[in-house]
């Protein structure tokens, strides 16, 4: 296995290829001193894991030991085993995060999950779907990708063919729609996510329609949902519908551990803002912090 481990601004890290269900994945993880936490981060569509490095760390120093990973068809993993942008359907997603799961938790240690976009519509499905056992403590989903942004929301007629297409030749490749513009104002990550070849601006017919079917029924699940959950949207969101998150946490369980915060701004990755991330990723700390006991 290809592995490296170096240290940045004291925050112990290791990037490790990791063999799973016949793919190599692309894994960074962040040590904690004596960690009282472990968390797994799921990034979104089009993106890669190593854009959470900040975060990762921070939730590192804090005690959160804390893995990454590149999914499939998406980042290093992409390049390297399969097509770039599919997923290859939800079900392999949730076996994905299951086993990273698994590479990350450590015994008698409380496990979360944090996805955003379409990782956040992959820890909430997959909380929904596998956690009978209680093995996740708690899940933050930031910006999910419940409902599809505003202007990328295509007629009724279209979302039909395409699903029907997908059946068929699921991998056929589309434009997401998703602009730098829409992510942050934050003029140097948008730089950086320019200029990075692992950022990629389309997807499969096959994990699009996977995405847009599922998010609707997540929400439709909501009542059944019984894990201690935090979701953050900004409403002025062009990328996903901070409506989404609205309907899924007005249906959840009126006695679930669960918060909701919706954020005066037009972008969609709020932990890169300058003005709101720093004191957001505070708050992911310390809600995982305050849910170990």
């Amino acid at each position: 296995m290809e592995r490296k481990e170096f240290t940045v601004d004291g925050v112990v890290e290791e990037t490790q290829w990791v063999e799973h269900d016949g793919r190599q994945f692309y894994t960074h993880e962040f040590r904690a001193q004596n960690p009282v936490a472990t968390l797994l981060i799921v990034h979104g569509l089009g993106e890669h894991i190593d854009r959470y490095d900040g975060l990762a760390r921070e939730l590192a120093r804090a005690g959160i030991r804390t893995l990454g990973f590149d999914q499939r068809g998406f980042g290093k993993t992409g390049r390297r085993c399969g097509r770039l942008g599919d997923n290859e359907g939800l079900t392999c997603v949730c076996d994905d995060i299951a086993f990273m799961s698994q590479q990350v938790a450590l015994p008698d240690v409380p496990h979360f999950l944090l996805g955003h976009s379409m990782g956040g519509l992959n820890v909430l499905n997959y909380v929904l779907l596998h956690n009978n056992d209680r093995h996740v403590r708690g899940v933050i989903a930031s910006a999910p990708a419940l409902l599809p942004g505003r202007p990328l929301i295509p007629p009724s007629f279209v979302v039909s063919l395409l699903h029907q297409v997908a059946r068929v030749v699921p991998s056929i490749q589309k434009s997401t729609g998703i602009t730098v513009d829409m992510l942050t104002s934050n003029e140097a990550e948008r730089t950086r996510f320019n200029g990075s070849v692992e950022n990629i601006g389309h997807c499969t017919l096959g994990t699009l329609s996977s995405v847009l079917r599922r998010g609707p029924q997540v929400i439709a699940e909501a009542p059944r949902f019984d894990t201690p959950v935090m979701i953050v949207h900004a409403v002025g969101d062009k990328a996903t519908d901070y409506a989404g998150s609205s309907r899924f946490f007005d249906a959840l369980p009126s006695d679930l551990d669960k918060q909701y915060k919706e954020v005066d701004s037009e972008y969609h990755e709020l932990h890169f803002e300058e003005d709101i991330g720093p004191g957001l990723i505070a708050e992911y700390k310390q809600w995982v912090l305050d849910r170990i006991s």
